[in-house]
């Protein structure tokens, strides 16, 4: 149903609302598999864009080469970034958008296989907003994964510019 609005005792409807848009980060084929299952089964409302490395990453949230049509790549609400990748690995990528403080507002969770403290420690230090180990269990990983697609499409957050 659409969602009114009073702007100037006119009355605009939203009959589109856009999906949210997540950016994966992982460079493992299979992992990437899980997570398109996994959201599939949970029926979440994402648009799922994915890149292989941290280099990716970065052109992508630059709308640059390959990425640089945005109705094809839009920019993302979330990044969904792996720990381990070639090229350049998420800590890198993280410090990257930190010294990059247009990006700053774009939500940025760490999902890795490693739950090293001193892992977690780097990408808190680095700017993450949150951290998760990948669940062992596929069940725990849907779960999670809605979690996360729900929390950070529910928030409240202030606009973000394009890097």
């Amino acid at each position: 149903m659409p969602l009114p609005c009073r702007c100037r005792n006119a009355v605009v409807l939203w009959s589109v609302r856009k999906k949210f848009v997540v950016l994966v980060a992982d460079d493992d084929p299979h992992d990437l598999e899980l997570l398109h299952l996994a959201i599939q089964r949970n029926g979440v409302k994402a648009d799922i864009h994915e890149v292989h490395d941290g280099e990716q990453v970065v052109r992508y949230l630059r709308g640059e080469n390959e990425f640089s049509d945005r109705v094809a790549h839009p920019f993302p609400d979330l990044l969904l970034v792996d720990l381990k990748m070639p090229r350049m690995d998420g800590l890198e990528v993280l410090k990257w958008m930190r010294e990059n403080p247009q990006c700053n507002r774009l939500p940025r969770v760490m999902l890795s296989g490693s739950g090293l403290e001193k892992d977690v420690e780097e990408a808190y230090r680095q700017g993450v907003n949150t951290y998760f180990a990948k669940p062992a269990s596929f069940k725990e990983f849907q779960s999670l994964l809605k979690l996360l697609i729900d929390y950070w499409a529910r928030s409240q957050r202030p606009a973000v510019k394009v890097c």
